[in-house]
């Protein structure tokens, strides 16, 4: 099912899925000058985005014949192949039941978002075909801040009180909750991203997709607000806890992004070979081998590589442009930040859960593993809850020697909601049942022991112990069979 919402201000939110009664309907809010395709289709919002660092190449290339050796050791240069295929939270969330809102945010300023997502909200929570249904949140990067000022204001608004009473989970992908070094160091990290871009054309090649992406955050006016310590974050913390909603974080540690592959000729090629085919005059054969450089923006990765091509006048440039940004900020230090926020200012300045994975700013639009760790969270507010894991008790507990009326009762081992579609069954130890009953319906029985003679494999002598009779559930699945505790020996 999908259709759309006009809020008063024009802008038009799409609300896709099956609206399973079951489960809150996720509002996706995307980060600073991003739009809605970040959620929708990351591949379209940001080609060439995701690059596979996967990618292997054959590790020799014949070059054919030529009158004379290659002139330079190298061959060219090459990035690895971009991902065209990215599973958007969208169609992440939807696979996984989930209904999901997506909209452009109007920007610049934090304000002005949060005000366009109280009108939304309010739509939202006054819209027929959303009635009784309930809400929860998930905001990569600013998003998440638009999302927490939100929250911050709604507590206090009559005209919200509705929409909030349906909501209560706000989850945050890469979100400078702390703020981010790089509204500081704007002009900074601009200008070396501006060299990059300088050199990648200088190899023949076209600059990474990110570059322009980063320059164009640092440059965004937005960028001043999520300076560490400014009074926007300051007045959003102020405001928080919300009572009632329940916060989780996820932070990213890596600064890698897309491999630089240098292809060389291997050392054959600077050897005539005499007479080839009978010819009088002498031939090089070339070959061709590719050889990693190093992987932007990861500095440390072209060390290795720097006795072989540093003195290639490109390379060099790279990595003093690599070097310089690593020293500006700490969001461009490997296994502290992902290039745009560091893991630690991505947790909230008061007690939430936090998860922390090793992934760029932007790889957090489409990863598969990320997505699995919030569908997780998400899937615990489903109500009720199917986890799949069932706890069954007895009462009275424990059974008794006498003839008694027993009761059993079942929930979720998760969410500890009652389950009460079910077969219980009294088996005897050799598996005779002796009683069959609903689910719920109280059952007289009185529990006797039998004696089981066994021959005990040490002594090879007979032994015999007292067996009682057990309980289980038979529930539908995805639960399935289920035992229940006498508290007998």
């Amino acid at each position: 099912m999908t259709f759309s919402i006009t809020l008063t201000d024009g802008t038009v939110a799409t609300i896709d899925g099956t609206l399973d009664a079951s489960l809150p309907v996720i509002i996706l809010l995307h980060g600073l000058g991003g739009t809605n395709l970040d959620m929708t289709d990351p591949a379209l919002a940001y080609p060439g985005l995701a690059f596979n660092r996967t990618a292997g190449f054959p590790p020799y290339r014949d070059a054919g014949l030529h009158p004379t050796p290659p002139l330079t050791p190298v061959a060219g240069f090459f990035i690895d192949p971009p991902q065209t295929a990215l599973t958007s939270w969208s169609a992440a969330l939807k696979s996984a039941g989930f209904s999901t809102v997506t909209y452009k945010q109007r920007g610049p300023l934090i304000a002005n978002d949060v005000t366009q997502l109280g009108l939304l909200a309010a739509a939202l929570a006054t819209s027929s075909q959303l009635a009784g249904l309930r809400f929860a949140f998930v905001g990569h990067s600013r998003g998440g801040l638009v999302v927490r000022s939100f929250l911050a204001g709604a507590k206090g608004n009559p005209a919200l009180a509705g929409f909030l009473s349906r909501t209560n989970t706000a989850i945050t992908l890469h979100s400078p909750n702390a703020g981010s070094g790089l509204a500081t160091v704007a002009a900074t990290v601009n200008a070396l991203a501006a060299q990059l871009q300088t050199a990648f054309a200088t190899a023949g090649l076209a600059a990474p997709a990110f570059l322009g992406t980063l320059r164009a955050a640092v440059g965004n006016p937005g960028q001043v607000e999520l300076a560490p310590g400014s009074p926007t974050l300051a007045g959003i913390a102020a405001g928080e806890p919300v009572p009632g909603i329940t916060y989780h974080t996820f932070g990213g540690t890596s600064t890698d992004w897309v491999r630089l592959w240098v292809n060389l000729y291997t050392p054959d090629s600077m050897f005539p070979v005499l007479a080839f085919f009978g010819l009088p005059l002498p031939f090089f054969h070339w070959g061709i081998s590719p050889v990693v450089v190093g992987t932007l923006l990861n500095y440390a990765s072209f060390l290795p590589a720097e006795l072989l091509i540093a003195p290639m006048p490109v390379v060099t440039e790279i990595m003093v442009a690599l070097a310089a940004l690593a020293a500006t900020t700490p969001e461009f230090a490997p296994g502290i930040g992902d290039t745009f926020v560091t893991d630690a200012r991505a947790r909230l300045p008061f007690s939430a859960s936090h998860t922390t994975n090793a992934l760029n700013h932007l790889e957090a639009l489409s990863d598969a593993t990320l997505q699995r760790q919030v569908i997780a969270i998400l899937t615990r507010l489903r109500s009720p809850l199917v986890s799949g894991m069932a706890t069954a008790t007895l009462s009275p507990f424990p059974a008794r020697h006498v003839s008694t009326q027993y009761t059993v009762k079942v929930v979720d081992s998760v969410s500890g909601a009652p389950l009460t579609s079910g077969t219980v069954t009294v088996r005897s130890v050799h598996g005779a049942i002796l009683l069959t009953t609903p689910l719920g319906v109280p059952f007289t029985i009185t529990f006797s022991p039998e004696h089981v003679i066994s021959i005990d494999p040490d002594t090879r002598k007979p032994t015999s112990e007292l067996v009682w009779p057990g309980v289980q559930v038979q529930l539908a699945p995805p639960y399935g069979t289920v035992g229940v505790s006498t508290g007998l020996p």
